[in-house]
């Protein structure tokens, strides 16, 4: 279904294209099973390691609609970006479920509900279903993830963190924000008091009748108590890249799209790919994820593509670099990865620049609170996209 060039994703988006506007719209939240005719974009994995990015996306889409016909699609474009800003600007989040994901993984390896869960043996006929789905396709209808967690959490009474750690090392499009921010959502933490409560009428209607869902689901929340948030930080401004000197270009699965916008500012005398392949084992992401992954990044830069952060200073120092630039790293794996790269260079003497992409550094410091209030801001994105359809510059 996924292709990891950025051909198969561009067909992907033109074949959508058409179907952006008011028909998402009016029918996004069926989901009609693997291998139906879908109204929604299916562009996620793609969009994830933005071999398409968001920007992009979003500037094709209004060449075809109005901003308005469009504004559900463009919606749904940015909850991604909220949720990657909303992450960066909270980093310890991503280190608290990490911490209580590994405890968790011991407590529960033999119990029986979970092994259940994991399984499909659960007798809840959609949950058992989209699961299947879930392993062997690496995909799930956004709704279908909704309804996924809710039972998984209110039904079955699942740790929260199981059920995200689940998702993500199965799902092509999983990133540590969307999928452990949405996961926290269905939950009732991310916005306090507001769960999400799978109904058996609502699975029915908007699965076309493909479940019976005969099994008794939750008709209440589990009511779930964490420590307060942290307060979100400030961003970081954009260093200057130096100009008079060896300048490597290192992209990461991370950030596709920065092999472009990244080399449109700055002369690269290199660039070399890096796929932390220790860092997707220690999380037992499975192969065809990490697959996907590094297939998709060996796409945008052919040779050489590098896996251990001693070789990024190996290379560095064969090409006779004096400093490596990077698209900034996002908050969960990417962010644990390039403190390594950062230690490792320093050592070598050898300096690191990040630079975030103007789509992020206009959005990202709107996500303090809730989406609606992000939402805010979109105008903005889209204005600067208008100005400059084609540039893909950072700010």
């Amino acid at each position: 279904m996924f292709l990891p060039t950025k051909t198969a994703a561009r067909n992907a988006l033109n074949a959508f294209l058409p179907k952006s506007g008011s028909l998402y719209a009016a029918e996004r939240n069926y989901d009609n099973g693997p291998g139906e005719d879908s109204s929604v974009s299916r562009l996620s994995p793609w969009i994830r390691t933005r071999i398409l990015p968001e920007w992009e996306v979003v500037g094709q889409v209004l060449q075809c609609h109005s901003e308005s016909a469009a504004s559900k699609f463009i919606d749904e474009v940015c909850w991604r970006t909220y949720w990657k800003g909303w992450l960066q600007l909270r980093p310890s989040v991503w280190d608290s479920y990490l911490a209580e994901r590994n405890k968790l993984i011991r407590e529960f390896k033999k119990n029986i509900g979970y092994g259940e869960a994991i399984e499909g043996r659960t007798g809840i006929d959609c949950f058992d279903a989209w699961n299947t789905q879930l392993t062997e396709t690496n995909y799930l209808h956004n709704h279908a993830r909704m309804w996924y967690a809710s039972i998984w959490i209110h039904t079955l009474k699942l740790p929260w963190q199981l059920g995200a750690d689940w998702f993500y090392r199965h799902l092509l499009d999983g990133d540590a924000a969307s999928n452990t921010l949405s996961w926290r959502w269905v939950a009732g933490l991310h916005t306090r008091g507001k769960t999400y409560l799978a109904r058996p009428d609502n699975i029915r209607k908007y699965t076309s009748e493909r479940f019976e869902v005969t099994a008794r689901l939750a008709k209440e929340p589990v009511v779930l108590e964490e420590l307060n948030l942290p307060k979100p930080r400030e961003l970081q401004p954009n260093r200057n890249v130096p100009q008079d000197c060896r300048i490597g270009l290192l992209i990461t699965e991370e950030d596709l799209s920065a092999f472009d916008w990244l080399g449109e500012q700055t002369d690269f005398v290199e660039r070399a790919a890096f796929f932390s392949a220790a860092s997707y084992k220690a999380l037992d992401i499975v192969s065809e994820v990490v697959h996907f992954r590094r297939q998709s990044l060996r796409s945008i830069v052919q040779n050489p593509l590098l896996e251990e952060t001693a070789q990024i200073a190996e290379w560095a120092k064969a090409c006779k670099l004096d400093s490596i630039v990077m698209a900034e790293p996002k908050a969960g794996m990417d962010q644990a990865s390039f403190n390594q790269i950062k230690s490792c260079l320093s050592e070598s003497s050898i300096g690191l620049y990040t630079v975030r992409h103007w789509w992020d550094d206009t959005l990202y410091p709107n996500a303090t609170h809730g989406f609606f209030r992000f939402k805010q801001a979109i105008p903005f994105a889209l204005d600067r996209l208008r100005s400059s359809p084609l540039r893909q510059t950072a700010s």
